[in-house]
């Protein structure tokens, strides 16, 4: 009987912290500064996941995202290679993106972060990549005007600017459940 009624203590146990740490993804979506319907279509395969599995995938489809960025930014700077404005330009992303210290530079913090539960320094690691976004995009100081980029890299940084934001929002319900 004894052994009964702890088997049933440590089932109940395990199942209420995993549930703890299952948050709906119309939750989490309805916290972010992104699309609601480009956030729930970006979970949606995920739904029920526990969130470490969730910042994960997230932190996955971010890195895939980002490389995918960072390869339209090398094109873009052959294919510009005779405008000097153009080029300088897609040069500087391309450091903000790929380069050593770029936004490709941050994955390995954000998922070691991730494994050590250090939500904030899984924070911190996707702050990078959101500098990037704006640094490219936006320019670099307040009152810059921005590159008139009338490429396809607006589009392609917006979703790596929207996905890093879904991954703040999952961090930020990772710390509430630490």
């Amino acid at each position: 009987m004894i052994r009964y009624i702890s088997l049933v203590v440590f089932v109940l146990c395990t199942v209420s912290t995993y549930a703890m740490k299952v948050v709906d993804i119309h939750t989490i979506c309805k916290d972010v500064n992104v699309n609601t319907s480009f956030c729930i279509t970006l979970l949606k395969s995920k739904q029920g996941a526990d969130l470490v599995t969730l910042a994960q995938y997230t932190i996955d489809d971010l890195q895939i995202e980002v490389n995918n960025t960072v390869n339209l930014i090398k094109t873009l700077i052959h294919q510009y290679d005779k405008d000097p404005e153009a080029k300088s330009h897609y040069v500087e992303c391309f450091d903000l993106f790929g380069g050593p210290n770029g936004a490709v530079s941050n994955f390995e913090d954000m998922e070691n972060s991730l494994k050590g539960g250090d939500y904030d320094g899984m924070t911190e690691a996707v702050y990078g990549v959101l500098v990037a976004y704006e640094s490219c995009i936006e320019g670099e100081s307040p009152g810059e005007i921005p590159y008139p980029d009338k490429s396809l890299l607006p589009k392609y940084a917006k979703v790596v600017e929207n996905v890093a934001y879904i991954i703040l929002a999952i961090t930020k319900f990772l710390k509430r459940n630490v």
